[in-house]
């Protein structure tokens, strides 16, 4: 069975397993009650969230710990645009988009001024902690106690109708961001991950193929936050929290970073530890660190594994190329 399962062309798995995946959580949606379904809109969003951060993560091979900057932007802004200011939802969701990828725009050009990885992790930190002070401290975005109001879609405002909502949305990036990892564009991105000097000597602007994949991934998070407003009925300093951060960190690592289904099987992972365990126990952070250790010091490269072929970058060997 596994053999045959093995034969069956990646694509077509994928396709199987997502399929079956959206079938069972409908199906089970149609007889969940409204907590069931307020935990399972959240799901559907931090499986979004930790895909679009491992655009950037387990393609790029770069380590955004602040990523939770465009998470929160993304819920801020909407906030802000439709309880402050009065604007219409719709056009608040496009305004909150293009304000989000204009600060993303800046924020991603500062922090790969240098092309480094280490200098790009902690300039997005402490950006994203700037602006965590920011919204905690200012009344005018409702200081430590956020800001709340009827921010839903008019046909999305009870639980079942926010679920749909998030699970269609997250749904449609998610297909977008796996036609994102087969393309020709990712591949030049695994490149940069794997040897950033081979693609440099061959005449690639490393540093604009990192810019672009920072974008793309921002552009999905702020839509995972804004998401996120809309089921919380507004937006709250956590959003912006560097351990939004790396919770998203957490669920790629678990789940597997060089998968497509990696992240979003941790998502699933981490989201039932922090709120369906924490109701049993106190402990609930024990069990998630202990998980954190087993993966690093036995699974490391996840729970998930593609069977995908050698990245870009690797150099072959003398039997492969002996083969050739």
């Amino acid at each position: 069975m596994l053999k045959s399962w093995k034969k069956i062309p990646q694509v077509k798995r994928h396709l199987i397993v997502g399929v079956a995946i959206c079938l069972i959580m409908l199906v089970y949606s149609f007889f969940a009650a409204d907590s069931v379904l307020d935990f399972m809109s959240r799901t559907v969003i931090m499986m979004l969230f930790a895909s679009a951060l491992n655009i950037i993560l387990g393609f790029g091979g770069l380590r955004p710990l602040g990523m939770a900057t465009y998470f929160g932007m993304g819920s801020y802004s909407y906030v802000i645009l439709v309880v402050r200011l009065g604007w219409a939802k719709p056009l608040a969701i496009v305004g909150a988009m293009v304000l989000s990828m204009v600060i993303s725009l800046g924020v991603n050009v500062l922090c790969l001024r240098a092309n480094d990885d280490l200098a790009f992790a902690f300039m997005s930190m402490g950006i994203n902690t700037l602006l965590f002070t920011m919204v905690y401290k200012i009344p005018y975005v409702g200081s430590d106690t956020g800001l709340t109001g009827n921010v839903r879609l008019d046909f999305a405002g009870s639980a079942s109708g926010n679920f749909y909502l998030s699970f269609v949305v997250s749904v449609i990036c998610i297909v977008l961001i796996y036609l994102f990892y087969h393309s020709p564009f990712a591949t030049v991105l695994k490149g940069s991950r794997d040897n950033l000097e081979r693609l440099t000597f061959v005449g690639m602007n490393t540093q604009n193929v990192r810019l672009f994949a920072c974008m793309v991934s921002s552009f999905f998070v702020t839509v995972a936050g804004i998401l996120y407003a809309m089921r919380n009925m507004g937006a709250f300093p956590v959003m912006f929290s560097t351990n939004t951060s790396t919770e998203g960190l957490v669920m790629c690592l678990i789940g597997g970073m060089q998968s497509f289904f990696g992240p979003i099987l941790g998502a699933v992972i981490v989201t039932f530890i922090s709120t369906q365990v924490s109701i049993l126990t106190n402990y609930y952070q024990f069990i998630l660190g202990a998980l954190i250790v087993f993966c690093v010091l036995f699974l490391q490269n996840g729970l998930l594994r593609d069977d995908t072929t050698r990245d870009l970058g690797e150099i072959p060997t003398k039997k492969e190329s002996a083969n050739k």
